[in-house]
């Protein structure tokens, strides 16, 4: 009897709401040296951030279509210290843009998230997903989240960070 090694999962077919939950599912399932392979009708880059944050060194992600209807990226598990792929950094953006200052920046304190042992990945993208143009996005972390600020450095967000006096880190993140 020969074991599978890899299991597809055409996310095409799944709700909006349960498409991670679905992936990190069968993602725990998976023994070393297993693999998923995501079919989408978008590139899953979100997800790959995810990943990236809540299993670094663990997978490798390897894009075998890449659009721009179906898009195949096979995730391995096992010891991987190079993740394979890399996004590439997004230009800068505009020095000059005009500052919409009569709007309150979103702010996600992700302490509690941590306190529950939950990471707050989804949160953080959720949030950065509702922002409006020019909105500043203030996270709050107990450590100093330097993945988050490359990722968000990577989508063309500038970014401002302090150590708070209580040892939390505050960061803002403008577009």
């Amino acid at each position: 009897m020969t074991k599978t090694t890899e299991h597809t999962i055409d996310v095409r077919t799944i709700p909006p709401r349960q498409k991670h939950p679905t992936i990190f599912n069968a993602w725990n399932e998976l023994a070393d040296g297993e693999s998923l392979l995501i079919l989408n009708d978008h590139d899953p880059l979100p997800l790959y951030y995810q990943f990236a944050c809540e299993f670094a060194g663990q997978f490798q992600w390897a894009y075998e279509a890449q659009g721009p209807e179906l898009w195949r990226v096979r995730i391995s598990k096992g010891d991987f210290p190079d993740p394979g792929f890399v996004p590439r950094k997004k230009a800068a953006a505009v020095p000059n843009a005009p500052s919409i200052d009569f709007v309150q920046p979103l702010v996600l304190d992700t302490r509690p998230f941590f306190q529950r042992g939950e990471p707050p990945c989804h949160a953080i993208d959720e949030a950065v997903a509702t922002l409006i143009p020019g909105q500043t996005f203030q996270v709050i972390a107990p450590f100093d989240p330097v993945p988050l600020r490359r990722k968000l450095e990577n989508e063309g967000f500038s970014v401002r960070f302090r150590q708070l006096q209580d040892g939390a880190w505050q960061l803002e993140f403008r577009k």
